[in-house]
């Protein structure tokens, strides 16, 4: 295990710095805008799609009614896991340290990286949204045009890359309001907002704060501003990797989910033998994404 010693911290021993820093700003739960908070006390949580009643049939006269089935859909397995940091430091680097008001700041140091590890493990899903090798409890791609449904498929993306415009978020919205169910009935989600990266935060301004037709000489209205098509507007998320890719979230109620199964925990434990002190900061949690129709994924172009 590495040691904070007193030879880490040379000028940190001897008067005459004017300013110790090291500490930024850093982004806030970000997360949050997407995921709904669930607590957990399980060490694995589960949710199941059903497959439903398929359509009535026309019954004729004298003859039985045509009976249905209803049958398990798809499992999504949310596995809770430990993430953690911490790191240790003499006790002769502490009782020499001239500036302890400065340095180490371990409860900051500690939370800003789990936090931050959060926003990064937020975006997963996102980041690897088109990655055949990550796939949703249907066996596809976050965001594919093959999600299996009784009778053929569906998309919840493009077939090609599209960059965004007016004209894509509308298609967009378009196959959106064509979904199904497992049984193959049409059901009403709804698009709710933008998520962006900040390569293209100023082209979705543009978008959805005009109440004309954007990069059009036409005097058209604004038809998705208009008639509020995505009420919760955008969000601009820096831990998106890809700088051309958009996505637009629903109001399916079971799609992104974080599992809380154990608080951030920091604690500070002495060695007796040795005096190190030794900090460690520790949570448990999962992420993942229970419906594929709480997103319309776009691989962007320039």
């Amino acid at each position: 295990m590495a040691l904070i010693n007193r030879s880490n911290i040379p000028s940190l021993l001897r008067p005459g710095l004017k300013t110790v820093f090291g500490n930024y700003n850093t982004y806030p739960d970000l997360y949050k805008d997407v995921y709904a908070i669930l607590k957990s006390d399980k060490a694995t949580e589960y949710d199941m799609e059903m497959q439903g009643l398929g359509l009535a049939q026309i019954k004729q006269d004298g003859a039985p009614i045509t009976m249905g089935t209803m049958q398990q859909g798809y499992l999504s397995v949310y596995s809770h896991q430990f993430y953690g940091i911490g790191f240790q430091i003499s006790r002769g680097a502490v009782e020499d340290d001239l500036y302890e008001s400065e340095f180490p700041q371990q409860a900051l140091q500690l939370r800003t990286s789990l936090q931050t590890l959060r926003n990064v493990n937020g975006m997963f899903q996102f980041n690897n949204a088109f990655n055949a090798q990550s796939q949703v409890s249907d066996g596809q791609p976050l965001c594919s045009v093959n999600h299996p449904i009784q009778g053929g498929v569906l998309a919840n993306t493009f077939n090609n890359p599209v960059g965004l415009t007016e004209t894509a978020i509308e298609e967009a919205i378009t196959v959106m309001k064509q979904w199904k169910n497992l049984a193959g009935l049409n059901i009403n989600v709804s698009p709710m907002k933008l998520l962006v990266p900040p390569k293209l935060g100023f082209q979705a301004a543009r978008i959805l704060k005009s109440s004309f037709r954007t990069g059009t000489a036409n005097n058209d209205i604004n038809a998705i501003v208009h008639d509020k098509y995505l009420p919760g507007g955008y969000i601009i998320n820096p831990f998106l990797s890809n700088p051309y890719n958009w996505y637009i979230l629903t109001d399916e109620p079971n799609g992104f989910k974080m599992f809380q199964r154990t608080n951030l925990d920091i604690d500070f434990i002495m060695d007796p033998i040795t005096d190190n002190t030794t900090v460690r900061a520790v949570e448990r949690y999962s992420m993942g994404c229970s419906n594929w129709r709480a997103i319309f994924g776009v691989n962007g172009t320039a």
